[in-house]
């Protein structure tokens, strides 16, 4: 096999199937390709997800996007600075592994549903944390 473009494709691959039509089939005119992903704005706080511990939580300071490589946590109500820091604080304080789902060989994970059931103390606690 030659060599691979940035997806893993052999270099050409994608050319030769347009070139044959494989982009006029109803799957490919119906469906987001499955290597398209929407990046979404920046999320004020990034949590792992994969480990053999609870979740790392930390404050995005430098506003990276995330793809699959972490959970982004997006406040519904508009916070500054310093809370945002306390809620991340918070979270890494509080989150136990037992909360998440654990597979062979002690590995734990954290999907969406694990990180929503996370309760989480309004603005005006967090304000009195600090």
């Amino acid at each position: 096999m030659g060599p691979t473009g940035s997806f893993g494709f052999p270099i050409g691959f994608l050319k030769v199937a347009k070139q044959m039509g494989g982009n006029k089939g109803y799957i490919a005119r119906h469906r987001r390709a499955w290597w398209a992903v929407g990046l979404r704005s920046p999320a004020p706080i990034l949590a792992t997800y994969m480990a053999r511990r609870p979740p790392a939580f930390v404050r995005n300071a430098a506003a990276a996007r995330h793809l699959n490589i972490a959970h982004g946590i997006y406040p519904r109500e508009p916070m500054g600075e310093d809370l945002l820091r306390s809620l991340a604080q918070h979270l890494a304080t509080v989150t136990t592994i037992q909360q998440g789902r654990t597979y062979a060989g002690g590995l734990t994970k954290f999907e969406p549903r694990e990180m929503e059931r996370l309760l989480v103390p309004g603005p005006h606690l967090l304000a009195t944390a600090q």
